[in-house]
C-alpha cells in the first residue's frame, strides 16, 4: 500500500469521530465554578462544622449582575455563621475585598424575646465590589451546628447538576473513627484515609465542558441521577422513622381539649370510616398551611394547643393532629414519611432528607390522606402523592408505596347542544359531570369565587373580539370536599363563525373544562431517550350537536377514527343529517400507574399524534 493511499484510508477511518464531536453541542454558560470546596468536621455528639469555600465566574453580563450580591442563610437557634473571606478577583487577578458596610442581615424573630412563628432563618446578603463581565466572586464561609436535627444521627447527601461547569470541586468529610456510616459517589474520585482516630474522605469532581441535554421532562427526577455523593449513619429507613418518630409522636397523644373536639366533630355518627371522613374534613378545611422551619422545628412539629390556637399549621402539625383526633374516637392512624416532589424512589443509602412532606395511614382501610391541601376529598391524594415510597413512623413496612393512579378515578362527560344563527353567533347549552381531580380543581375554583367573579369569567368566556357575549350557570354546591361535581351553562357568543362567505371552525366544546378531550393531546415534540416521566390516565367524552341555519352550507367534516394501542383508546364519529352535525369523541387512557418509560411515552405520542390530526380537521362551510 503507498503512503498516500495509507493517508486516505486513516482519513476515512477518522472521519466518523470528528463527525461525532461536531454533534456535541456544549452548554452555552452563563457562569461557572472555578473552586467548590466544603469540609465536613463531625463531633462525637454528630454536631457537624461545615468549611465552605467557592468562587463563580461571570461569563455574561447576566451572571456579573446576578451574581453581584450573594445570600447566605441559617437557622439562628441551631447553627452559627461566619463569613470568613468575601472578595471580588478581576479578570486580571486583582482582589477587591468586599467592605464591612457591604453586608445586609435579615433576621426572623419572635417579638422581643419570644420565639418566631414561621422561621427563625437569619440570611446574610453580600455585595460584591466592582463586580463585571469575566470577573468572580470569592466567598469563604464557616457554619457551627449546635444541635443536630437528629439527635445521634449524621447524613449528608449533594449532588452537581449535568448543565453547570465545575472546574474544581473538593468535598471533605472528618469523621470519628467509630462512627459506622453507609455512603455512595456518583461519579466522583474518592480516597478514603484513617489518621489519629479519625477517618478521611476526600472526593473530588470536575466538569469544564457540560455537555447539552436535550431532556425537557424533569416529572421523574432525583438528585441520585447527577454526579454527587451521599453519607449516613441511618442504617436503614426504619430508623429514619424512629429518629422523627421520638420527638414528634409525643406531641400525638390527644389532650383533653383534643378529646372534647373530636366528640364535637363526629357528634352522632357511630360508623368509624365516616367518623374518619368528618375529621379529617375538619382538619382540611379550619387548619390552614403554615411553615415551621425554626430550628428543630423543620421536623418537630408544634404542640396541638398551638396548632388550635391558631388554627395553622405545616404538614407534620397536620398530622399530629389527624393522629391526635383519630386517637380520640379510637381510630388507629399512623404518621407516614413521603416525598411530594419528583423523586419516586428511595436512595439506597438512608437519608432522612429525601423525604419532606408527612400525610397519614390509616391501617384499618389500608388508606393515606393528607389534609394540608384544603381541596382535597378524603378520598384521594394529590398526584404528587400517588405512586410513591412511604416511610411508616410506626409499623415500618419496606417497600410501602402509596397507591398508583387507578384506571377510572378521573372521569368527565360533557353534553353538549350549539345551535348557528345566520349572524354568525351561537347560542347554546352544555351539561358537565366530573368525577375525580377533574371534579376537585373544579371544586376549588369555584368554592371561593364571589357571584361577581363568577358573571365576569361567563362573560369574558362568551365574548368575541367586538361583541360582548353572554351566559348563567347552575352548578352543585362547591363547599364540600367531595370528588364528583357537575354544572351546565347556557350562553350566547357573538361572531362564533364568519357572518357569510366560506370559512372554517374547529370542534370543541364552548365551555370551559378542566379535562376536555383535546387536553389528553399535549406530548413531546421530540422522542424522549433515556428517562422515565410522570404519566396518568382518564376517561373523556365529549357529546356535541351542532344546529346549522338553512343558508348555510357544510362542505367537509371530519373523518371518523377509532384507535385502540399503547393503552389509549379514542373514538370520534361525525354525522351530519342535513342542517345538523351530531359529533362524539371518547378518550379512554388507561395507562397503569403514574411513572412511564421512555419506550411507553414514544409509543403513546405516535397515537397521539394521530388523534391530534383528526381533531385538528375543521369544520368547512359556506353562506
Amino acid at each position: 500500500m503507498s503512503c498516500k493511499v495509507k493517508l486516505i484510508a486513516i482519513a476515512m477511518c477518522m472521519f466518523p469521530l470528528f463527525a461525532y464531536a461536531e454533534d456535541i453541542q456544549y452548554v452555552d454558560l452563563q457562569s461557572r465554578f472555578t473552586k467548590l470546596y466544603v469540609d465536613y468536621l463531625v463531633h462525637d455528639d454528630y454536631t457537624v462544622e461545615r468549611t465552605s469555600e467557592i468562587e463563580i465566574k461571570a461569563l455574561t453580563e447576566a451572571a456579573a449582575r446576578e451574581l453581584k450580591d450573594y445570600t447566605l442563610s441559617h437557622s439562628t437557634s441551631i447553627e452559627e455563621l461566619e463569613v470568613l473571606e468575601a472578595y471580588t478577583i478581576k479578570a486580571d487577578g486583582t482582589r477587591f475585598d468586599v467592605p464591612k458596610n457591604n453586608y445586609q442581615i435579615t433576621v426572623n424573630k419572635g417579638n422581643g424575646d419570644n420565639q418566631a412563628i414561621f422561621s427563625d432563618r437569619t440570611r446574610v446578603t453580600i455585595v460584591f465590589p466592582e463586580l463585571e463581565i469575566n470577573d468572580s466572586i470569592h466567598l469563604k464561609s464557616k457554619n457551627v451546628e449546635t444541635e443536630p436535627m437528629f439527635p445521634n444521627y449524621f447524613a449528608e447527601a449533594g449532588y452537581f447538576w449535568s448543565q453547570t461547569a465545575y472546574d474544581d470541586v473538593k468535598i471533605s468529610f472528618d469523621l470519628p473513627e467509630q462512627l459506622v456510616f453507609k455512603h455512595a459517589v456518583r461519579d466522583m474520585n474518592e480516597n478514603i484515609t484513617t489518621v489519629n482516630g479519625r477517618s478521611h474522605i476526600e472526593l473530588t469532581y470536575a466538569s469544564m465542558k457540560p455537555v447539552k441535554t436535550k431532556r425537557e421532562d424533569y416529572s421523574v427526577w432525583s438528585k441520585e441521577d447527577e454526579a454527587g455523593f451521599a453519607i449516613s449513619t441511618f442504617p436503614d429507613y426504619e430508623s429514619v422513622a424512629a429518629a422523627y418518630g421520638t420527638r414528634a409522636l409525643p406531641k400525638a397523644v390527644p389532650t383533653d381539649r383534643v378529646r372534647a373536639l373530636a366528640q364535637e366533630i363526629v357528634g352522632d355518627e357511630s360508623d368509624k370510616k365516616e367518623q374518619a371522613r368528618l375529621l379529617y374534613d375538619w382538619v382540611a378545611t379550619n387548619i390552614s398551611y403554615g411553615g415551621n422551619c425554626i430550628g428543630v422545628g423543620a421536623v418537630v412539629p408544634h404542640d396541638t394547643d398551638f396548632i388550635l390556637d391558631n388554627r395553622m399549621g405545616d404538614c407534620k402539625d397536620h398530622a399530629t393532629l389527624i393522629d391526635a383526633l383519630y386517637a380520640s374516637v379510637g381510630i388507629e392512624s399512623v404518621q407516614a414519611l413521603i416525598n411530594s416532589g419528583t423523586s419516586y424512589w428511595l436512595p439506597e443509602i438512608p437519608m432522612a432528607s429525601v423525604v419532606n412532606h408527612v400525610i397519614n395511614y390509616i391501617p384499618e382501610w389500608d388508606k393515606f390522606v393528607d389534609s394540608t391541601d384544603s381541596s382535597l376529598p378524603f378520598d384521594r391524594l394529590a398526584f404528587s402523592l400517588s405512586d410513591k415510597p412511604v416511610i411508616l413512623v410506626e409499623g415500618y413496612k419496606p417497600g410501602m408505596r402509596t397507591p398508583a393512579t387507578q384506571v377510572g378515578d378521573n372521569r368527565q362527560e360533557l353534553d353538549s347542544t350549539m345551535e348557528i344563527q345566520s349572524d354568525g353567533s351561537v347560542s347554546g347549552e352544555a351539561h358537565v359531570k366530573t368525577k375525580g381531580h377533574p371534579a376537585i380543581s373544579l371544586r376549588a375554583v369555584w368554592r371561593d369565587a364571589t357571584q361577581d367573579q363568577e358573571d365576569k369569567f361567563i362573560k369574558s368566556m362568551f365574548s368575541s373580539r367586538n361583541h360582548i357575549g353572554s351566559g348563567s350557570m347552575k352548578k352543585d354546591d362547591p363547599t364540600p370536599l367531595s370528588s364528583e361535581f357537575s354544572f351546565s351553562m347556557e350562553f350566547i357568543k357573538p361572531e362564533f363563525i364568519q357572518e357569510e362567505g366560506t370559512g372554517a371552525f374547529y370542534i370543541l366544546p364552548l365551555v370551559p373544562t378542566t379535562m376536555p378531550v383535546y387536553g389528553f393531546l399535549g406530548h413531546s415534540k421530540e422522542e424522549i431517550q433515556g428517562y422515565d416521566t410522570a404519566c396518568s390516565n382518564g376517561y373523556s367524552i365529549e357529546r356535541l350537536t351542532y344546529k346549522f341555519p338553512e343558508n348555510m352550507n357544510i362542505l367537509a367534516t371530519p373523518n371518523d377514527l377509532e384507535l385502540n394501542e399503547n393503552h389509549i383508546y379514542f373514538k370520534a364519529t361525525y354525522e351530519l343529517d342535513g342542517h345538523q352535525l351530531t359529533v362524539i369523541r371518547e378518550i379512554d387512557d388507561r395507562t397503569p400507574g403514574n411513572v412511564c418509560s421512555a419506550e411507553t411515552m414514544n409509543k403513546q405520542r405516535l397515537t397521539l399524534t394521530k388523534i391530534a390530526k383528526n381533531m385538528e380537521s375543521p369544520v368547512v362551510y359556506q353562506h
